[in-house]
């Protein structure tokens, strides 16, 4: 193959914006991000609709500068992900020329939420949330909202709540080991705040001046691809802090751009090794399990072990047990932790164990490697 088959000079394939705006209530993220997109609409010469996502019931007070600025601008009060999703296909579809979520961490939190409710118990949402629940969760929102956010063909911006970054350190005092506040983030899914092209946190800062209060607002600068203002602050911004940046996007070259020549994937599976270490730690894990509530060696508990083995994992042999599915022994591990959470307080064992509810009834046909 040659190389000009595979490749292009290096160009732009748009020139759209996204940037987020992030911190505490009352930092202005809203206004400060609204003064952005009405500035954009007049630098880059927009004209289809603004479609405003609201959650913070603070478009209202929005209403005379986007009617100041000529903008037409559509209000849809949401914190569901399925809205956000219609509103990047009107977006990709040329209805509006921009969206403005305020905020995104409403959305986030609701995410959650469903979650939790559907994988509670009982009517109940889930009480807690474990490392699997999150190994989970994150690469959904990944597929669902960030590749998609990334992919938009359009312009975008969005804010999100703010929230404090801790480590652990040695107290010089106590010799203890203790949490200490190291920084501050976003409330949204693990790298989404870096998404967009611009990532600016808003502060609230109270200061004296000549022994009166004075407040003010500063945007910070954590993240600007075209390294024009990154790492810069401004005290009460405006869009014209942030223009070089657009005028950078407005300025590069438009053009063709290669795009993958493939879509094998070379990433190979767990290999035989892995999934035999994983399948010894899972099986060590649900036998103490049994240990930790209190199981012993007594007929009773011999036959309770018995139920509760065939009503999870639909077998009471370990042969048969050691065949399963490493991915389904972990997903049952969550339940049996669940169903143990309850198991002391039991008073009929038997049609406790029969009324446990599993979210997805398999055979072990279904299961099994």
């Amino acid at each position: 193959m040659k190389l000009e088959n595979f490749a292009t000079q290096i160009k732009a394939d748009n020139q759209f914006i996204k940037a987020s705006f992030g911190g505490f209530a009352g930092s202005g993220k809203t206004r400060t991000g609204a003064e952005f997109v009405i500035g954009c609409y007049k630098k880059m010469n927009l004209t289809k609709p603004l479609l405003f996502i609201d959650n913070e019931k603070g478009s209202r007070f929005l209403i005379p500068k986007f009617k100041a600025a000529g903008i037409e601008t559509l209000i849809k009060q949401t914190d569901q992900l399925a809205d956000i999703l219609t509103a990047f296909q009107l977006l990709n579809e040329g209805e509006i020329d921009f969206i403005f979520i305020d905020s995104l961490s409403k959305v986030w939190y609701q995410f959650i939420e469903q979650y939790k409710q559907a994988n509670g118990y009982n009517g109940k949402p889930k009480a807690f949330m474990t490392l699997q629940d999150w190994g989970k969760i994150l690469p959904d929102w990944q597929n669902k909202f960030s590749t998609r956010f990334v992919e938009l063909n359009g312009n975008c911006v969005f804010t999100g709540r703010g929230g404090n970054t801790y480590e652990m350190e040695e107290n010089d005092e106590t010799h203890k080991k203790e949490f200490v506040k190291s920084g501050v983030k976003m409330k949204l899914a693990g790298e989404t705040p870096y998404e967009p092209d611009l990532n600016i946190w808003m502060s609230m800062i109270q200061d004296l001046e000549e022994g009166r209060p004075v407040v003010y607002r500063e945007a910070m600068i954590l993240k600007d691809r075209s390294d024009i203002i990154d790492g810069q602050t401004f005290k009460n911004p405006t869009f014209s802090d942030f223009e070089p940046v657009i005028d950078y996007i407005l300025s590069v070259e438009l053009g063709e751009v290669a795009g993958a020549s493939s879509k094998e994937n070379l990433a190979s599976a767990d290999t035989y090794s892995d999934k035999k270490d994983r399948r010894e730690i899972i099986i060590e894990k649900i036998g103490n399990e049994f240990a930790k509530a209190g199981f012993g060696t007594s007929n009773e508990h011999k036959a309770f072990k018995v139920l509760i083995n065939e009503k999870l994992f639909g077998t009471n042999s370990l042969k048969e047990f050691e065949k399963l599915k490493v991915d389904f022994l972990e997903n049952r591990y969550e339940d049996l932790k669940r169903f143990m959470l309850q198991w002391p307080d039991v008073t009929d064992p038997k049609a406790y164990i029969e009324a446990f509810k599993i979210e997805n009834e398999l055979t072990f046909e279904e299961v099994k490697s």
